[in-house]
């Protein structure tokens, strides 16, 4: 079973939004990456210190719309709307359609954390998952040193958590992880 869901989307709580990218978002979308490298890079490998414009273009215009299309992963830009400024990405990804389940992953600037934003987009998300996805279970999968990710997790309140021992060597070695489970009875 796969959903169809028309884009560009926009959902919002009135104070912060999160949408589909857009090919003006490439710059501050870069801008506010950047700012966020020393935070964020060690738990988002993708954003790494030679993180370039480029690979942000090729996030916004060629990446994120070839996943939306496939139905395998939906990403959104936090956005703030008095501002509309780039506060940072958020979205579903790993969908399975058979058990109707996906992982949700969030980041915010370096200049904006602990304002409440994640949490924001996280239950515009999840609601968007488990409304328009029609998806069963939803998990928040972080490293356990991430504490951060776990309070906004927490925020969200999980029906499951449950520690997960991870045995793979990372460059750093492994890492243990904490999963977080909503289910629609969860949402808010």
């Amino acid at each position: 079973m796969t959903v169809s869901v028309e884009t560009p989307m926009e959902l919002s709580d009135g104070t912060i939004a999160i949408r589909t990218y857009q090919p003006r978002d490439v710059h501050p979308y870069f801008e506010a990456a950047r700012e966020s490298i020393a935070e964020v890079s060690r738990h988002l490998p993708w954003l790494h210190p030679k993180y370039s414009i480029e690979e942000t273009l090729m996030w916004v215009e060629k990446i994120v719309p070839k996943l939306w299309e496939q139905q395998n992963e939906y990403h959104f830009v936090i956005t703030e709307i008095a501002t509309s400024s780039i506060l940072g990405g958020c979205g579903l990804d790993q969908v399975n359609w058979i058990n109707q389940t996906a992982n949700l992953g969030y980041w915010v600037r370096t200049s904006r954390t602990q304002q409440g934003i994640a949490t924001a987009a996280s239950k515009l998300l999840v609601g968007f998952g488990f409304e328009k996805l029609q998806l069963k279970r939803i998990d928040a999968v972080t490293s356990i040193d991430n504490i951060p990710s776990a309070r906004v997790a927490e925020k969200l309140n999980p029906s499951e958590k449950k520690n997960v021992k991870d045995n793979a060597l990372t460059e750093v070695g492994g890492s243990d992880t904490i999963v977080y489970s909503l289910f629609p009875q969860d949402a808010f």
